[in-house]
């Protein structure tokens, strides 16, 4: 357990000569706040940056001056994937809300959340990895907020209220022995 959660925190931070790159986003309706700093992109957002590649119906970016303080997507799933420095294999999440928190320096993906790389698996309703602390927290449903008070957005990015519990997730973490998985 112990290697599956050290190789999945450092692989989530991947490439580091991604950000290096140029940054290309595309969405169907594009909306800039200059006064508030925020970005909003949506219907089949698509931002590919390196080996980076996100997908989602909508994609808020928040900046403070120059500097990124968070990005949100939504979707149906949204998605993200990036290649990790020194492996072969993508790092591949998904749900229906990921938060990129710059100023907290974590990765939160929100509602049916997975986290793949090769045949590891970890799945959840909420899955958090801290990236400064390098530590990765995995709940299922009977540990986050009571779900019928929660507020969602759509795919149109307008907030609404779940009408109804979704049926309740335990973490799960599928981890392959090394000898099943050579690298």
């Amino acid at each position: 357990m112990a290697i599956f959660l050290l190789a999945f925190a450092q692989s989530i931070w991947a490439l580091s000569s991604d950000q290096e790159q140029p940054a290309t986003v595309e969405a169907d309706e594009v909306e800039y706040d200059f006064r508030t700093g925020v970005r909003t992109y949506k219907g089949n957002v698509i931002v590919v940056q390196g080996t980076l590649r996100i997908t989602g119906d909508k994609l808020e970016v928040k900046y403070k001056g120059q500097e990124l303080e968070s990005a949100t997507a939504w979707g149906r799933p949204a998605s993200f994937k990036q290649l990790p420095d020194g492996k072969d294999q993508d790092v591949v999440g998904k749900a229906k809300k990921i938060v990129l928190d710059q100023v907290a320096n974590t990765l939160t993906l929100y509602d049916e959340a997975s986290l793949e790389q090769g045949p590891d698996v970890a799945n959840g309703d909420e899955i958090v990895y801290n990236i400064g602390d390098d530590k990765l927290s995995i709940k299922g449903a009977a540990t986050t907020k009571a779900q019928t008070n929660e507020v969602s957005a759509d795919a149109a990015g307008d907030t609404q209220t779940a009408e109804k519990p979704k049926k309740p997730t335990r973490a799960r973490v599928v981890i392959t022995p090394q000898s099943a998985n050579p690298e």
